[in-house]
């Protein structure tokens, strides 16, 4: 191979570039990674992960979810629990599997995202936006306290 043809080769990098690709999307096609949401929400677990969480409902922080529809977010596990007119009491993730936002609430009997919309029902399937379900936890009563599996 002469000096001209050695000048004219292209590292792959160089093409891609050449290409029109640039920033993020250069470095995802270069290393051959696929870019998804801006979380994780393995990132995201609940802080007593392997261990329960209990919400005494008897307290005033927690006497909502005494009443069918009212719900409590857990900021500190990342948990939404809900009371459902359906299936009794339902934990899920805060974080919403569509974009990893931790934007999940309880309103009209379904979670939803306020983010971009994406509701899930009382397991947590989704049903609009999201292709994936939240992640539930067993819940489980004795007298006024819940328990919650983490």
């Amino acid at each position: 191979m002469n000096a001209t043809n050695q000048a004219q080769k292209l590292s792959r990098f160089d093409f891609l570039k050449k290409m029109g690709f640039s920033g993020a999307s250069l470095m995802a096609v270069y290393c051959g990674v696929s870019l998804s949401s801006c979380t994780n929400e393995g990132d995201l677990a609940p802080a007593n992960a392997g261990g329960p969480a209990t919400y005494d409902m008897s307290t005033a922080a927690y006497a909502k979810l005494l009443n069918k529809g009212s719900f409590h977010v857990d900021t500190a596990n990342n948990l939404v629990i809900a009371n459902t007119s359906d299936n009794g009491y339902v934990a899920v993730t805060l974080v919403c599997t569509h974009e990893g936002r931790k934007e999940v609430s309880y309103v009209a009997n379904k979670f939803s995202c306020s983010a971009h919309g994406a509701t899930f029902d009382n397991t947590g399937k989704a049903l609009t936006v999201a292709s994936r379900a939240l992640t539930t936890y067993k819940v489980s009563q004795t007298g006024t306290v819940l328990t919650v599996n983490l």
